[in-house]
Parts: C-alpha cells; sequence; structure tokens
C-alpha cells in the first residue's frame, strides 16, 4: 500500500482554510483511494495532472458542496464509488443535486453516509470494491 498527499503545497500560502485541506491518495495495486477534503474547484484542477484515472474510491469533496467536485475533475478521475460524507437533514443539504447528477452521469456508484451510515471497504490490488453499509435501506444493494 502506498500513501501521497497531492495537496497543499509546501510553505507558506494565502489559501482559505478549505482550500488547505490535504488532499490524499492511497493506492493498492490498481486500487485507488482519493479523499479530497474541502478544496474547491479552482484546487481541484490544480493536482488534476497528478491523480492517474479512474479512482476506485472518491470521497467527495466538501461533503458533496457545490464547490468541489466540478465537472472537469469528475470527468478526468472517473471514479468507480463516490462517497458522500454528510449528516442526516444537514441545514447545507449536502449533497447538491448538480453533484450528485455529475457523479451519476459519469456512471459512478454513489453512497451517502446520511443514508447508509458509515461505510467500509477495502482497498486490495487485484480484487473489486466491496463497500458495507451499517444501515442497510430496503432494497438497496450493497453492491453497484
Amino acid at each position: 500500500m502506498s500513501y501521497r498527499i497531492l495537496w497543499p503545497p509546501a510553505g507558506d500560502n494565502d489559501l482559505s482554510a478549505n482550500d488547505r485541506s490535504c488532499v490524499l491518495e492511497v493506492s493498492a495495486g490498481e486500487q485507488r483511494l482519493l479523499i479530497t477534503g474541502d478544496v474547491s474547484t479552482e484546487v481541484e484542477r490544480r493536482f488534476l495532472r497528478e491523480v492517474e484515472p479512474p479512482v476506485s474510491v472518491l470521497v467527495a469533496g466538501h461533503h458533496g458542496s457545490g464547490t468541489s467536485s466540478g465537472i472537469q475533475f469528475v470527468r478526468s478521475i472517473a471514479p468507480e464509488h463516490v462517497i458522500f460524507s454528510a449528516g442526516r437533514s444537514n441545514a447545507f443539504q449536502h449533497p447538491v443535486d448538480s453533484v450528485v447528477r455529475r457523479f451519476r452521469q459519469q456512471g459512478s456508484c454513489l453512497w451517502n453516509t446520511a443514508h447508509d451510515g458509515a461505510l467500509r471497504f477495502w482497498l486490495k490490488a487485484a480484487q473489486p470494491i466491496q463497500v458495507e453499509t451499517t444501515r442497510p435501506l430496503p432494497g438497496r444493494r450493497n453492491q453497484c
């Protein structure tokens, strides 16, 4: 297993607190997990060349807000699974509909902690990703 920090750049900077989020890529063979924190679409474009698509699992930026997960980013990384870390009935209504649509159009399997509860998955070389939910919903398949 390998780990790479893709963002923020070293040294002092005048980025917003969100844009100073740590962006982490975890790899196990061909499987990749990407965690983008709360970075904006502008920052996504800045580190996009560092990410080798497709991404197996993406933790959607900023809980699925409209400030992250830009169209170019979503199309380029082509995530197989997307996790929205959001609270149930959250005041910000994360994830926002436009971001959910972007990932659906890409064909990503979508998971939302507000509905699915805590999620568990393993990155194992040469094995497909399997996601387990702690709050299985009636009619919801645990695999896409």
